[in-house]
């Protein structure tokens, strides 16, 4: 609730609009185009929140054991460790600075991603009309991007969509294309038919007490974000929608 607060106060200083459903859906839209590129990250988190966070600058290990400056929480007055919220507010900050990178976007903080991606079930599907494609930031530490969510493809690799978006996303150096549960675009390219990527965030142990977020690692998911959306621009890439296998319940 804190961070959607914190989100609506953003948006009203900004000629844009901005839709908040009976949810906590936060539904954002800049500009005018026929397709926009739209960013994702849930505001919903998973560590206990008891009063208020000290966040401080450590230094913490990246993927590779290199010793980088990071962002991690503690209970006030002690070493504590508490939790930082980088799963996913650390998405959320990169969809802002996206958002004040390019003249038409939409961008989607869904609420309850952590439970079920109710948040993002429940959305008006009017709103998501004119989008084109979905990226999401909401994988773990510098180099992982979900190739599946759900046991479904995000995206087709043979496709232009697929074309584009991988050479740039090994460019800064996400290599472990990786079957993962849920997150938002797992139900929204579904929903709407459409390619999706969900891309490092540059937090590390998330859902516990010692999460920290790695500020380089941020950095380079903003600069891919820019690059991906230069390169695929305001265009709608349809995805191929996958059967469901079917079941059969053998009796005896």
């Amino acid at each position: 609730g804190r961070l959607i607060d914190f989100l609506v106060d953003y948006f009203d200083r900004k000629e844009v609009g901005l839709m908040k459903d009976d949810m906590g859906n936060l539904m954002v839209v800049k500009g005018n185009a026929d397709y926009y590129p739209c960013v994702v990250a849930h505001t919903d988190t998973v560590h206990p929140i008891d009063g208020e966070i000290d966040i401080r600058t450590v230094q913490r290990p990246n993927t590779c054991g290199d010793m980088r400056t990071a962002l991690t929480g503690f209970k006030p007055g002690t070493d504590d460790p508490t939790g930082c919220g980088g799963d996913d507010k650390a998405g959320v900050f990169i969809c802002l600075m996206l958002f004040e990178e390019f003249d038409n976007i939409k961008l989607f903080f869904p609420v309850a991603e952590e439970t079920g991606c109710h948040g993002s079930k429940a959305a008006s599907g009017e709103w998501f009309d004119d989008v084109g494609y979905f990226i999401q930031f909401d994988s773990p530490t510098n180099n992982t991007m979900s190739k599946t969510l759900l046991g479904k493809n995000l995206y087709d690799e043979d496709s232009l969509f697929g074309q584009l978006s991988m050479g740039l996303i090994m460019e800064h150096g996400i290599t472990k294309h990786q079957t993962h549960p849920y997150t938002d675009v797992a139900t929204l390219g579904e929903r709407f038919g459409l390619q999706c990527l969900n891309l490092a965030a540059g937090y590390y142990n998330m859902h516990q007490a010692e999460e920290y977020v790695i500020i380089e690692d941020v950095t380079n998911a903003v600069a891919l974000g820019i690059r991906l959306i230069d390169t695929l621009g305001e265009k709608r890439y349809a995805k191929r929608l996958e059967k469901q296998d079917t079941v059969r319940i053998l009796t005896v």
